[in-house]
């Protein structure tokens, strides 16, 4: 089976074709830096080859890292080693809704969406993923392990799905995940419930060991769990708030 190579940044950053190019701009750098494309310590392409590759002005992609450099995601580095160097992978969530409009998204359709997509990107991850793919899906669960803070614990958890993604060599269906999960962490940012890294780092180790097993069955079942942590709180969600609704209504009712 031959493995498909890495993008290159002529495949990874697309030439923007819409009317706000600086969020894209915004959009793509951070899809790359999210899903592992570039890490901490790696330099991006030039404000002169990302204008190029993006097709848009280099004031705009120097608007755009300006706003990243900002909230601490790249740093600009002066001088002949210098360039775009990314800082953290872990994007603020005020960032993340430069891309598209995410926040008018209701979550019941978030996660039908997530589902198909995911559990794709997860059957064909099975087939393609290298021992390095594996050995970083572990280290993101690591990081999940030793997460802290609320923010920490989401990158983590987010990370892996990315790294799912990226393993499955699929750039197409790899782009709509990121959608989703921009989506997810917007609206999951938004929640005032704690984040608990013990069972999600259980819940990712369970699906790297099935992911490993390369068996198409196995990986199903693995993901469908995956997968139902969030749909059940969705659920839990939505009943909440029916039922807020029904309390609110007969309270206005006239008597």
């Amino acid at each position: 089976m031959t493995i498909p190579e890495e993008p290159t940044p002529a495949v990874l950053f697309r030439p923007i074709s819409g009317t706000r190019a600086f969020e894209e701009v915004v959009g793509q750098i951070t899809y790359a830096i999210r899903a592992g494309y570039y890490a901490p310590g790696d330099k991006l392409p030039t404000v002169a080859e990302l204008a190029e590759l993006l097709r848009v002005s280099r004031p705009t992609v120097g608007d755009a890292v300006h706003v990243l450099a900002r909230a601490g995601v790249v740093e600009v580095r002066r001088g002949a080693t210098g360039g775009i160097v990314v800082r953290s992978g872990n994007v603020p969530a005020a960032l993340v809704g430069f891309d598209v409009e995410l926040r008018a998204r209701e979550m019941i359709e978030l996660v039908e969406a997530r589902r198909p997509v995911e559990m794709e990107l997860a059957r064909l991850a099975a087939m393609r993923a290298t021992e390095k793919d594996f050995e970083q899906m572990a280290e993101a669960t690591a990081m999940l392990h030793a997460a802290q803070e609320r923010d920490d614990v989401m990158h983590a958890e987010n990370l892996f799905h990315y790294l799912i993604g990226r393993a499955a060599r699929s750039d197409m269906l790899a782009r709509y995940q990121h959608e989703i999960l921009e989506a997810k962490a917007v609206l999951v940012n938004s929640w005032t419930v704690q984040m608990d890294p013990v069972p999600l780092a259980t819940v990712h180790e369970e699906t790297l060991a099935a992911l490993r097993t390369r068996d198409p069955e196995v990986v199903r079942a693995a993901m469908d769990n995956h997968l139902h942590d969030l749909e059940d709180t969705v659920e839990r969600m939505r009943r909440g708030r029916d039922r807020d609704a029904r309390r609110s209504a007969k309270a206005k009712k006239p008597t």
